[in-house]
C-alpha cells in the first residue's frame, strides 16, 4: 500500500531524499560531496553496464540509488551552507560597520527589534561581512523612522544566544540559527547612511501595505477593530495587544491572526468568483488563471512577503496553472512539490514552526478530511456544512496538536466549538475587507461598507473575549517531549490506516503503538 502511494506521490521521489540530507547527513563537507561522487560514479558505470550486458535488467537499480543519493548530497550541502552561514565568529570585541535592515523593525515593550546584514565591517573584522544579527534599538523617535531597506553605520557587539536552561524552555538560539542569525546585538550609536532603494521589493511592498491600512483609519476604524483587521487581511500582528492575542490562543483560533492558507483560499475563491463569466470564452481560460496567479502574489506582496502567505499563494498557483493545462493533479502531489520547492530554496524553513503547521494542517486535511466526512453524509445541506466544518476543525487541530503542546505546553479545550464559528465568521470579515478596499472610494458605498465591517470586527472580539473567559478554557503545564509527539503521530497513522482505510491488518500495529506510547509516557513519568 505505501508503494502505491510514493507511485502516486510523483514528488516523494525527489523530496523524501532531499529531505534525508536536510535532517540526517552530517556537517563535514566531505562527506556530503563524497556522497555526490558516489551518485555520479554510479550513474557513469550504470552507463557502461548497459551497453555491455545483453540485458540491464540486474543493474536497474543503480540509476534510482544514485540520483537518491545525489539529491540527499543536495540536501546536505543546503544545510551546510545555511549552518555556515548562521556560524558566529570568534571575535566578540566591539567593532563598527556598515548594515543594512532586512526585516520590518518591531516595537517591543523596551526596545525596536530588526534582523540585519553586515555589508561593510571594519578591518579586521572580516569574517562578519554578510552575517545576519538580530538588532535591537533604543526606543526614541528617530528609531521610529527605520524601515527595510535603510542602510546604517552602527556599533555592534554581538553576543551569542544562550542556550535553554531545560529542555521544556524555547531555545532562541536554535531558533536564530535556523533562521540563519548568527547573534544579537544591543545598538546604542547609530548613523543613516542611505534610505531603502527605490527598487527593494521588500520596501516597497511595506509601503504598499501601509497606503491601504490607511484606508481603514481613513474610514474610523480603529482600537482593538483596527488591529484585527490588519492582522486578519494584511498580516500587520504589530499593532494587537498581548490581551487580544491570549484571548485567541485560549479560544483555539490563534491561527486565524496569521495571514495563511486560509486567507489565499478566501482570495482565490473571490477572484475565481469575480472572474467566472470569462469562463464562457475557451480563448480566456489560460489569461483568466495567469491573472489569478499574478494577483495572489500582489496579495502576498502587500501582505510583507511573509513565508506562510508565500507558500500558500504558491500553492493555489499551482493549482490555477495546472487548470491552464487540464490537468487535475492530485492534490496531496501539489502540496509535496510546492514545500520541495522552498525547502530547496531555503531548508531553514523547515525548523520554522508555522511552516511545520501550515503543512501539517494541509496534509491532515487533505488525507484524512475526506474519509471522516464520508462516515456520515446527511440529507439535508445545513447539517451536511454543519457535520463537513466539524470534520475540518478536528482534523486540523488534531493533526497541529502534538507539535503545539510540545511548543506552548497549553491545549485549547473549546476549540471544536470556537473553529466552528470563528472560520466562516473570519471568512466573512475578510470578504468584508477585500469589498471595501475595492470600493472604498465609491461614495455611499465605501462608509457603509466601512460601517458594517466595523460593528462585525467589534462583534468578532467580543465573541472571542467570551470564550476566552469560558471556565477551563485552557489546559495548561502540558510538557510532551519530542519522543511522544511522534508516538502521538504513530498512534494517529497507525489508527487512520486501520479504521479509516479499513485495512484490518494493522489492528494490531495500532495496539501495540497505543501500548508503546502508553509505557513511554509511565516510564518518563516516573523512572527516566
Amino acid at each position: 500500500m505505501l508503494l502505491d502511494v510514493l507511485r502516486k506521490l510523483s514528488v516523494s521521489r525527489l523530496f523524501i531524499p532531499y529531505l534525508t540530507g536536510l535532517l540526517l547527513l552530517p556537517g563535514d563537507l566531505r562527506f556530503i560531496l563524497s556522497l555526490l561522487m558516489l551518485g555520479l560514479w554510479g550513474l557513469f558505470l550504470y552507463r557502461l553496464l548497459e551497453k555491455r550486458l545483453p540485458s540491464a535488467w540486474s543493474v536497474r537499480w543503480i540509476p534510482g540509488a544514485c540520483i537518491f543519493c545525489l539529491w540527499m548530497a543536495l540536501g546536505g550541502i543546503n544545510m551546510h551552507w545555511l549552518n555556515q552561514n548562521a556560524s558566529f565568529p570568534a571575535e566578540t570585541k566591539p567593532f563598527f560597520a556598515n548594515i543594512r535592515i532586512v526585516s520590518l523593525p518591531v516595537e517591543k515593550p523596551k526596545s525596536r527589534q530588526c534582523e540585519v546584514s553586515v555589508e561593510l565591517p571594519e578591518e579586521g573584522f572580516e569574517n562578519w561581512k554578510g552575517k545576519h544579527l538580530q538588532l535591537y534599538f533604543k526606543k526614541e523617535a528617530n528609531t521610529a523612522e527605520l524601515d527595510i531597506g535603510d542602510r546604517l553605520q552602527v556599533k555592534l557587539q554581538p553576543q551569542m544566544p544562550e542556550p535553554p536552561a531545560t529542555s521544556y524552555d524555547f531555545d532562541f538560539a536554535s531558533w536564530l540559527r535556523h533562521k540563519g542569525i548568527c547573534g544579537t546585538s544591543f545598538v546604542k550609536n547609530w548613523a543613516l547612511i542611505s534610505n531603502a532603494s527605490p527598487w527593494n521589493v521588500q520596501a516597497q511592498a511595506e509601503r504598499m501595505r501601509r497606503i491601504l491600512l490607511q484606508l481603514f483609519r481613513s474610514e474610523g476604524i480603529d482600537g482593538p477593530e483596527f488591529a484585527l483587521v490588519s492582522a486578519l487581511v494584511l498580516g500587520e500582528t504589530n499593532q494587537l495587544t498581548a490581551d487580544t492575542k491570549t484571548d485567541f490562543s485560549v479560544s483555539g483560533i490563534s491561527h486565524i491572526l496569521s495571514v495563511s492558507g486560509l486567507h489565499v483560499a478566501v482570495v482565490y475563491a473571490v477572484l475565481a468568483f469575480l472572474l467566472s463569466f470569462l469562463d464562457r470564452f475557451e480563448r480566456w481560460r489560460v489569461p483568466k488563471q495567469l491573472l489569478i496567479v499574478l494577483i495572489l502574489f500582489f496579495y502576498a506582496f502587500v501582505t510583507g512577503l511573509s513565508p506562510s502567505v508565500l507558500r500558500s499563494a504558491f500553492m493555489f498557483s499551482l493549482l490555477a496553472l495546472g487548470k491552464c493545462m487540464h490537468r487535475k493533479s492530485l492534490t496531496l502531489n501539489t502540496v509535496l512539490f510546492s514545500a520541495f520547492v522552498l525547502l530547496l530554496w531555503n531548508p531553514g524553513f523547515f525548523y520554522d514552526l508555522g511552516f511545520q503547521l501550515s503543512y501539517l494542517a494541509v496534509f491532515f486535511i487533505v488525507v484524512v478530511h475526506p474519509r471522516l466526512v464520508a462516515l456520515w453524509m446527511p440529507s439535508n445541506k445545513p447539517t451536511r456544512y454543519l457535520w463537513e466544518m466539524l470534520c475540518l476543525s478536528l482534523v486540523a487541530q488534531l493533526g497541529t496538536s502534538p507539535l503545539t503542546v510540545h511548543a506552548f505546553h497549553t491545549f485549547p479545550n473549546y476549540f471544536l466549538v470556537n473553529n466552528l464559528v470563528a472560520v466562516p465568521y473570519s471568512s466573512l470579515l475578510i470578504y468584508l475587507a477585500l469589498a471595501f478596499l475595492m470600493l472604498s472610494g465609491i461614495p455611499w458605498v465605501g462608509p457603509f461598507l466601512a460601517k458594517l465591517l466595523d460593528g462585525c470586527l467589534h462583534g468578532f472580539l467580543v465573541m472571542v473575549e467570551t470564550t476566552g473567559n469560558l471556565p477551563h478554557a485552557l489546559t495548561i503545564d502540558l510538557y510532551p517531549d519530542i519522543g511522544q509527539v511522534f508516538g502521538f503521530y504513530l498512534i494517529i497513522l497507525t489508527f487512520f490506516i486501520a479504521f479509516l482505510l479499513k485495512r484490518r491488518a494493522w489492528v494490531i500495529p495500532f495496539l501495540a503503538t497505543v501500548l508503546g506510547f502508553q509505557i513511554l509516557t509511565f516510564g518518563r513519568s516516573f523512572w527516566w
